[in-house]
Order: structure tokens, then C-alpha cells, then sequence
């Protein structure tokens, strides 16, 4: 796929409607929105080779399993590999409803579309099978609150509050609607022991403005290994609208630099 496409496709998301009265202009925003979240959750299972489970309701019981080879958010499809056992193929027709289900990462998947198209492999003579891309993708978690890696290269950092009112700079290693994973050096066991609200952290994203937020620790770990060190897992408390937007915008960019990366290899 073209980056130009990809990049017109998968835009900046835009600020959305309150509770008012919602314009036109707004709900086509919400849709895309959503359509971005489609291509993001389905492009992981892509990328993580997470086994399917594929059933034709209505045509057989048959729970088969299979993997989804590639995700088109231009021509809005999504095309899956042979089914196992192999007989499935005969239960396959165009047009054909197809319910898909998998877990990732300890969270079930799902969601039901329909078959586009049957291809046969030119190399093995395998059949392939092309769905519509879905509207939505469900997924027992709030919108987003999957954890992307981040690669200490992009340039993501945070500073708390030490204990004696400074403040630390610490590495982000993970980082999710939710909250995030980090690293900060030296020992802060006896300082979250004490207090697991950490106030007026300052998140620095690349190329966007510093949020300000508060964090809530869920867990942390003393290490000595390789360097002395506090590995930390946090959630945001109270995080602000416009903060929730450049963290969603940051995880958007960072997808798309995944999925770029993948279709080099």
C-alpha cells in the first residue's frame, strides 16, 4: 500500500463534539474516528500472527481457525488464509456471512462480515478468502486501552515528582489510553509506598505540547539489573480532554511508523 494513501486514510484524528448538538461534519469525524480503530485493531492481529476462529453461521457449526494475511483500508477488505480443518473451503460461497473471533493478549476479539471474494494461491494452489473490512471490531476493553511498545528512540519521556520535590526524568515504555508503563533510576519504593498518587507529572509526546497529569501506580518493582532502577506501572488519573487527544494522536503515529515498518520486512 502506498504511503501517501495510508497517510490520507489514517489523518489526525480531529477534536470531537461534546454532548451538544453534533453537526454533520462532526459524526463524519466520529466515523472515521472509528474506522482508524477497525484498521488498528485488526492490523495487531496482522502483526502478533494471532490465530483466528472463523464460523459460517447458518451453514455449519464448524468453528475453523485461520489467520488474517493483510489488512486494505483503501479497498476496505481483509483477506484470511486457508481454513483448518481444510474442508471449511467447502462451506465458503461469495456473499456468505463469517463471524471472526481471537484473543489478544487475554482479551476476546470479534467481529462478523462477509465473504468478498475466494482467490486461489498462484504458488500452492491454497484458496484465500477476502472479507469486507468490518465497522466495528468489539473488544471487551475501552476504546483504546490496548498498550503499544514504545522504542526509546521515540523520544517519549516523563518527569515525576522525587521525593524531595524535583523531578525525576523517566523512560515511558509502554503507553496506553489508560495509563502507561516506565522506568526511572534509583529506588522509589519507599516514596510509592507512601503515597501512589503521583501529582503534576509533566508527559513529554514528540512534536506535540507536554501534558500535564496525574498518575496513579498500580504496581512497581525495584531492580538492580542492569542499573539500579524502578520499573513502574501506572494509570492517568483525571487526565484532561485535550491530554487524551494528543495521547490517542501520539499512539495513532506510532501504529502507523509499525505498520510502515512491517511492510519493509
Amino acid at each position: 500500500m502506498a504511503d501517501g494513501a495510508l497517510k490520507r486514510m489514517l489523518s489526525g484524528l480531529r477534536k470531537r463534539p461534546g454532548p451538544a448538538a453534533i453537526s454533520p461534519d462532526a459524526e463524519r469525524n466520529n466515523a472515521q474516528a472509528s474506522f482508524e480503530q477497525v484498521v488498528i485493531r485488526l492490523q495487531q492481529l496482522v502483526e502478533e500472527r494471532s490465530f483466528v476462529d472463523v464460523r459460517f453461521p447458518g451453514r455449519s457449526d464448524t468453528t475453523y481457525q485461520s489467520l488474517i494475511l493483510k489488512i486494505d483500508p483503501i479497498e476496505k477488505y481483509l483477506l484470511i488464509d486457508e481454513l483448518f480443518p481444510a474442508h471449511g473451503a467447502f462451506f465458503v460461497t461469495p456473499g456468505e456471512e463469517v463471524e471472526v473471533t481471537s484473543i489478544r493478549r487475554g482479551i476476546p476479539v470479534r467481529f462478523n462480515s462477509w465473504v468478498k471474494a475466494i482467490s486461489l494461491d498462484e504458488a500452492d494452489g491454497y484458496p484465500a478468502y477476502r472479507l469486507a473490512l468490518p465497522d466495528t471490531v468489539e473488544a471487551k476493553q475501552r476504546r483504546m486501552s490496548f498498550r503499544i511498545s514504545v522504542d526509546p528512540e521515540a523520544k517519549l519521556k516523563l518527569r515525576i515528582r522525587g521525593p524531595d520535590g524535583g523531578r525525576l526524568l523517566c523512560t515511558v515504555q509502554d503507553l496506553s489510553m489508560g495509563g502507561l508503563g516506565f522506568t526511572c533510576q534509583g529506588n522509589l519504593g519507599d516514596m510509592l509506598r507512601s503515597n501512589n498518587l503521583l501529582k503534576n507529572n509533566l508527559l513529554s509526546l514528540p512534536e506535540l505540547p507536554d501534558v500535564s497529569c496525574d498518575l496513579e501506580v498500580r504496581k512497581f518493582e525495584f531492580r538492580k539489573a542492569p542499573y539500579r532502577h524502578t520499573l513502574v506501572g501506572a494509570r492517568f488519573d483525571g487526565l484532561s480532554v485535550p491530554g487524551q487527544r494528543q495521547v490517542e494522536q501520539f499512539m495513532l503515529t506510532l501504529q502507523r511508523q509499525a505498520q510502515r515498518g512491517s511492510r519493509k520486512d
